[in-house]
């Protein structure tokens, strides 16, 4: 008898709760959907470029954008010692680019990496061997001139009432002014480096170099970055902008960064991208270190690369290879006062006319409901990285005059695909913070079994205590058919949908 009550009351239960249930629909699985990728604008890049990136992508088979990057970073790191650009008489600035480039393990950087950065390397190690042998001579005169120093130091310390103190005191004077300089070594590519090391390595050795890694976790992952990431990006501000930089040390000296160059090639797995937004309060944004960077994320071809042979198109990377070196070459003579002295390049008026509408129409888009008004802090960058790109196409193709209104506009047009790569990542990167603050909501209704609560009690008690994530995690969960709004007498209060606990 107790047990027909008891199956009788559960099969009532299981009827009422499949009643209940009907007027649901299934709740709808949380995802974050990115925008797809809008073709690379690869007929914006000069003859030469444009070649050599598309020959060799139909061979390495990696995306456009990541082989486009790397190759501009390398004419980034070959020309950027050469001039400074001028947007007008008081807007003058370096011609140095950074880029970040996301894209998972597996997607062949290193071997685009490998071909494109093979003419700058080769330079390097070429005049690095020709010097050695003047360097260590230098050496020699120099430690011999330290001696000397030294010595006279020591007279004028121990016989400073001799007769010979005003001779030696002159003479040690003169001497000082001529320190025999040692020959730089170049060396032009960083990667496993602290901030410390990198600020010493440019200010007392080859006055331009770049913070290159296909593995962007050795950096962003560094001591440096974890533990001091103002710093850090503090410097990497200063380099872009060409700006003194002093360091402070407590076991050595002082000492300043001035006339240095750098260029940024920070090749990173997605996940890197959101530990850097989230680093110390969005510091690395905040700061200005990310709108000052080009931002590429292509979609991966991993499962689409069948074998293919090289072939004969790959001679394209000779022209390529010798724009590099002939910009290179030029930079032979520079010496530890820097990047000093350098040409100013500036806009024809063509040019400047086409660079203006540019400018003109990204702060028109900050306006509200703009297409820009979420990167404000990126678009007060695109102008004056298209302005440099422009410079760097002139001198990588030895252009001489004014810069052209044709390299303008190229770089016009590669610089607005990476601002509209940049919305579509930094979107999708706020899409996955409010999908969390949806999830993290829906847990801590099941883990409290409400089914039935109010707005005043999500904001009083919950885990989230912004009103506006609570407002936004709200809208989510009812999108998805998780919850729903309904009335208990006067009262509005938010039902969870059954389907939830089954």
């Amino acid at each position: 008898m107790n047990s027909l009550v008891i199956n009788t009351v559960l099969d009532n239960a299981e009827k009422a709760v499949a009643r209940v249930t009907i007027d649901w629909e299934i709740p709808i699985p949380f995802a974050v959907t990115m925008q797809e990728e809008s073709a690379y604008p690869l007929q914006a890049l000069p003859a030469i470029l444009q070649k050599t990136v598309s020959d060799y992508q139909q061979y390495g088979q990696q995306p456009i954008s990541l082989i486009a990057c790397g190759a501009l970073a390398n004419v980034s790191l070959a020309c950027q010692s050469l001039a400074n650009v001028a947007r007008d008489h008081y807007l003058i600035s370096p011609v140095s680019l950074y880029f970040i480039v996301l894209a998972s393990s597996g997607e062949r950087k290193s071997a685009s990496d490998n071909l494109f950065s093979q003419a700058a390397r080769n330079w390097q190690e070429k005049v690095r061997s020709q010097r050695l042998p003047m360097v260590n001579a230098a050496k020699v005169l120099h430690r011999a001139w330290k001696m000397q120093c030294e010595e006279l130091t020591y007279r004028l310390r121990s016989g400073s009432f001799s007769e010979d103190y005003a001779d030696s005191r002159e003479e040690l004077e003169e001497l000082m002014m001529h320190e025999p300089e040692i020959p730089l070594l170049p060396t032009l590519y960083f990667e496993d480096v602290t901030q410390e090391a990198l600020a010493h390595s440019l200010a007392h050795g080859w006055p331009s170099a770049s913070l290159w890694s296909d593995e962007a976790g050795i950096i962003i992952g560094s001591q440096s970055m974890q533990s001091n990431p103002t710093r850090f990006v503090a410097l990497l501000n200063r380099l872009w902008d060409a700006k003194l930089f002093t360091t402070h040390r407590k076991t050595s000296d002082n000492f300043v960064l001035k006339n240095r160059r750098l260029t940024l090639n920070l090749l990173s797995q997605p996940i890197l991208m959101q530990q850097l937004l989230g680093q110390s309060q969005h510091i690395a944004r905040q700061s200005g270190f990310l709108p000052r960077c080009l931002l590429a994320y292509p979609k991966s071809l991993m499962g689409t690369r069948l074998y293919q042979e090289p072939n004969d198109s790959l001679s394209c990377f000779s022209a390529y290879h010798e724009r590099i070196t002939a910009c290179l070459s030029q930079s032979e003579e520079l010496g530890i006062k820097g990047c000093i002295n350098l040409p100013t390049l500036v806009l024809s008026p063509q040019a400047k006319q086409k660079w203006i509408q540019f400018f003109n129409h990204m702060e028109s888009g900050l306006a509200d409901n703009g297409p820009w008004v979420t990167l404000k802090d990126f678009v007060s960058k695109a102008a004056e990285n298209s302005a440099r790109l422009a410079a760097l196409f002139h001198l990588f193709e030895g252009k001489v005059g004014d810069i052209s209104a044709e390299h303008i506009e190229s770089a016009i047009e590669i610089v607005r695909w990476h601002m509209q790569e940049t919305r579509r990542l930094l979107a999708t990167e706020s899409s996955q913070g409010e999908v969390q603050d949806a999830q993290r909501l829906l847990n801590w209704l099941m883990m409290k079994d409400r089914y039935t609560i109010s707005v005043r009690e999500i904001q009083r008690l919950s885990p989230l205590r912004d009103k506006s994530r609570i407002n936004k995690a709200i809208d989510i969960l009812m999108d998805h058919h998780v919850i729903r709004e309904t009335t208990q007498g006067n009262k509005t209060i938010l039902e969870m949908n059954p389907h939830c606990s089954q």
